[in-house]
């Protein structure tokens, strides 16, 4: 969960990065997403060694291509969130979505919620608000439906990404299979976004697939999601379900995501903190070890 929580900030280097370079965001995840699909259901097909049942194989389609198509309008509407309104803000907000799936585990799945994960969560809740306080920035527009959307689906998104974890059926089938679901989703999810607009979007995703830059950034997108998709967060998600702390699983990952973003930018991109800004890291990396006691 760490390691895909790491991950996370080359997916927000690119996601700011395409901007710069005129690359429309949409294409960018529909290609990527179709890299995504074809690879990893290529890897399903061919590792495959035992057919989990059918009624798994369909919930588990059902749910993270769900999860694909909400994850792909939470970076729209975070994006537009941003665009208006105080970047450092809008992202705590949304990035506090993990709260669903958090609350979820303890409420309908019956992880036991110790005294430490409680003391963790607050801190990592507080360590959130800090960060956005922190920023010095403005807003220029109506942005505050757009977070609180952007919050709620990330929630909706997450929750679904956790939910084949708790249920034999669902996490029987494969990581491969399952990253290829979530890759249908997101496809599916750019498709609907711009429906109102699709010949203006066809005619940019055209444009987009004759782009070497869209496609190297594509594949750069591509290549440590699908590793750690692969190898890491369906099984690491089950293996915490496993052991009773399935609540954890999106906490940790955001947490992790949020320190290694500053200790690059402390350490490689020699950028300044305030008290503050220490402090609520500081807050973060408690709040992760007292989520995992």
């Amino acid at each position: 969960m760490v390691l895909v929580g790491c991950s996370w900030t080359l997916c927000g280097y690119v996601m700011g990065k395409a901007p710069k370079k005129n690359i429309n965001v949409s294409s960018l995840l529909l290609l990527g997403a179709l890299i995504a699909f074809l690879f990893s259901l290529s890897c399903g097909i061919l590792t495959v060694s035992k057919l989990p049942s059918a009624r798994g194989v369909l919930s588990c389609f059902a749910v993270l291509t769900l999860c694909g198509l909400a994850n792909y309008f939470q970076l729209t509407l975070m994006s537009k969130a941003m665009q208006r309104g105080p970047n450092g803000i809008v992202w705590s907000i949304t990035q506090a979505g993990f709260v669903w799936p958090f609350f979820m585990g303890i409420v309908f799945f019956g992880v036991h919620l110790s005294w430490a994960m409680m003391l963790g969560f607050a801190s990592v809740i507080v360590s959130l608000i800090l960060f956005g306080l922190t920023k010095n920035e403005t807003g220029k527009g109506k942005w505050k439906l757009l977070v609180f959307s952007a919050f709620l689906v990330t929630g909706i998104s997450q929750s679904l990404s956790n939910l084949p974890s708790y249920f034999s059926e669902m996490n029987q089938v494969s990581s491969a299979f399952r990253t290829a679901f979530w890759s249908l989703g997101l496809m599916i999810g750019a498709v609907v976004g711009n429906v109102k607009n699709f010949g203006n979007f066809w005619g940019e995703l055209k444009n987009s697939a004759k782009s070497f830059e869209v496609w190297k950034y594509a594949c750069i997108l591509q290549l440590f999601e699908l590793i750690c998709s692969l190898l890491l967060l369906y099984r690491g998600m089950d293996s915490l379900s496993r052991a009773g702390a399935g609540a954890i699983a999106y906490p940790l990952m955001v947490c992790s995501c949020l320190i290694c973003f500053e200790v690059i930018a402390l350490l490689i991109l020699r950028e300044k903190r305030t008290l503050l800004q220490i402090i609520a890291l500081i807050l973060c990396m408690l709040g992760v070890v007292a989520l995992c006691n």
